[in-house]
């Protein structure tokens, strides 16, 4: 351990919560009587004429303060939920570590008596997202100016210490080679050391660095660009730090904005790298010390118990299949009825707000549903694009706010609408099986909106 457990302290913080054919042959459930006659006629016929191609639907709607069924059709079944995933790994982040949680960034140094010399600096990486190269304090040439203020103005090497996450590059548990963490289809590693780099995202090539240890060398250039331009001389090398080493001393640190704030640029952007390197430190178990590498099925076991929290049954949670938090995974399952379920829990809990849930939806006063999309708030501002998410050009004129989710063949979007009634709805649309343009299951969803928006509320 190369590091106080003080500069690993965000890892202890907890806070309180977080053209059209007919398709023949297709049989639809009964549904209950909460909508207007026509609303669910309407519905049926949306369905039934589905694209150009047969697709598979998966659709649950809901009352929000009731709970009460509206609309249902295959909720039970099993979809790839793409970036509908999100909604999963990072509302069980929150749950588990609180909004107010935060990422450190460390360097430390061995104990030593010459305060102007050191034979190496560790760089300390807790898998922080946000971490940036130049820009502003949290950065490394932030901490590379702290370096250079506590005094030391030559080092030999560079050590890069991602222990908690970043097993990939070749650090052992208990004489085991841990497996490797990398970020589904792109083969993007996942570890405890990277720089944000907002060019990329959903749909992005992200294959630049495919190799962790490589990955991490990168950063670690980068950190010894930083401390040169800082006044700090670097005579040696970069290298990975050992995977066992004598405790050092701190001697710069930087955090990473509350975890809710990093969980709505990701969901608005739908920004794969983030929610993955989010998604890795939910798999780090909260009951071991916090130096234990992340896993994918410590992950997955958290998202599992957030969901029995959240009401979800053992029958509803043993369709699921839980493979990465981005979504990108081609073998992720998830139902309509659960995500639904997810998505009535966050609506009741408005964590940091002490209004009853319904007002504190209205008065969108409950964060986790403010980090949503939003629809149609358009791009023509910075403010409108980031409001909006992957949302701002959709469904104008309509108060939605959901999550997106985009794979080949595979359109999902789940969340919350205001029918003009005033009366909350819940909604899930899992779409999979199309081989047409995407677009054409984007409209079918806007259109099954704008239908359960005109609802008089029973």
């Amino acid at each position: 351990m190369l590091v106080p457990l003080l500069l690993l302290g965000a890892g202890l913080v907890r806070s309180s919560p977080l053209t059209e054919t007919e398709v023949p042959n297709v049989v639809l459930p009964a549904t209950p009587a909460t909508l207007s006659g026509a609303q669910t006629a309407d519905l049926d016929a949306l369905l039934r004429r589905a694209p150009r191609f047969p697709v598979r639907v998966g659709l649950l709607v809901t009352d929000a303060d009731s709970g009460r069924v509206l609309y249902t059709r295959d909720a039970d079944a099993a979809f790839p939920p793409a970036s509908n995933m999100k909604l999963l790994s990072l509302t069980s982040l929150l749950s588990v570590l609180g909004p107010d949680y935060w990422f450190s960034t460390s360097v430390t140094r061995p104990r030593s008596a010459a305060s102007a010399q050191a034979t190496h600096l560790t760089l300390v990486g807790l898998g922080d997202p946000s971490l940036e190269q130049s820009s502003g304090e949290h950065s490394l040439a932030g901490l590379a100016r702290q370096v250079y203020a506590h005094g030391l103005r030559s080092v030999t090497d560079i050590r890069l210490d991602a222990h908690l996450i970043g097993a990939s590059a070749g650090h052992t548990q208990n004489g085991t080679a841990i497996p490797g963490w990398t970020l589904p289809l792109v083969e993007r590693p996942v570890v405890g050391l990277t720089l944000n780099d907002p060019s990329v995202g959903e749909g992005a090539e992200l294959t630049a660095h495919p190799d962790a240890q490589a990955a991490l060398l990168r950063v670690g250039r980068e950190f010894r660009a930083e401390l040169q331009r800082a006044g700090v001389q670097v005579t040696g090398k970069v290298e990975l730090a050992p995977p066992a080493a004598p405790p050092e001393e701190g001697i710069a640190t930087t955090r990473s904005a509350p975890l809710l704030q990093l969980a709505r640029y990701a969901l608005k952007r739908s920004d794969n790298v983030w929610a993955e390197q989010l998604y890795a430190r939910l798999g780090v178990n909260s009951q071991t010390p916090v130096w234990r590498a992340a896993s994918l099925e410590e992950a997955s076991a958290q998202e599992r118990a957030f969901l029995k929290r959240a009401g979800a049954t053992a029958a509803e949670l043993q369709a699921l299949s839980l493979r990465d938090g981005s979504g990108l995974s081609e073998d992720n399952r998830l139902t309509p009825a659960v995500l639904v379920r997810l998505l009535r829990y966050v609506y009741q809990h408005p964590f940091g707000s002490d209004l009853l849930p319904g007002a504190a939806f209205r008065a969108r006063q409950n964060p986790l549903i403010e980090a949503l999309p939003r629809a149609g708030t358009g791009s023509a501002t910075r403010a409108a694009r980031e409001l909006g998410g992957t949302l701002a050009e959709r469904l104008k004129g309509l108060d939605v706010r959901a999550k997106t989710g985009t794979l080949p063949g595979v359109s999902s979007l789940s969340g919350y609408l205001t029918a003009r009634s005033g009366r909350v709805l819940i909604f899930s649309m899992l779409m999979d099986g199309y081989p047409g343009p995407i677009q054409n299951l984007r409209q079918l969803q806007d259109a099954l909106l704008s239908v359960l928006a005109a609802d008089p509320s029973n």
